[in-house]
């Protein structure tokens, strides 16, 4: 498990790379990272969408014993997600949205302070703060590889 300063690390270091993916062409951003998958610009607005449902739906409700609802419905938020990313937003506009909410909600979770071992309950599964800020960083991780290896092996432009 990371300690909070190692979490505070992740998202320094995701938002400087996330902000370097403003260096893709128009193209890059908007194609497919596979057959069958998300853009780029998709995978962003994803986690604008996730990160606008903790600040909404979960930090003002992390409190030792606390039950909270399940999570939404995973492909209708990433549908409206991908749609979003596809409304004519900007690569720009995205990109800033995305430092916006994340630096949010990172500063959300400070107001929770530093006991990140808070225990709750999302339906019947049960987290800490620093379990839940976890699953996370995982989450930005994985998408960040699909991202690079989409990258890497259209010989993007460095990132």
């Amino acid at each position: 498990m990371r300690t909070i300063e190692e979490m505070k690390n992740h998202y320094k270091n995701f938002d400087s790379w996330v902000l370097s993916l403003k260096k893709l062409s128009h193209e890059e951003w908007l194609q497919p990272i596979d057959e069958g998958k998300w853009s780029s610009a998709e995978i962003i607005s994803h986690f604008i969408a996730w990160d606008r449902f903790t600040l909404d739906q979960r930090l003002g409700k992390l409190k030792e014993n606390a039950v909270l609802d399940p999570f939404p419905d995973f492909q209708s938020v990433n549908d409206r997600a991908a749609e979003y990313a596809k409304s004519g937003v900007t690569k720009n506009e995205l990109i800033d949205e995305f430092i916006e909410i994340r630096s949010a909600a990172v500063e959300g979770f400070k107001f929770v302070g530093e006991e990140h071992q808070v225990h709750f309950k999302i339906g019947h599964h049960p987290y800490t703060i620093a379990s839940y800020m976890e699953d996370f960083i995982g989450h930005d991780l994985h998408h960040k590889a699909q991202i690079a290896a989409f990258l890497a092996e259209n010989e993007s432009c460095g990132i």
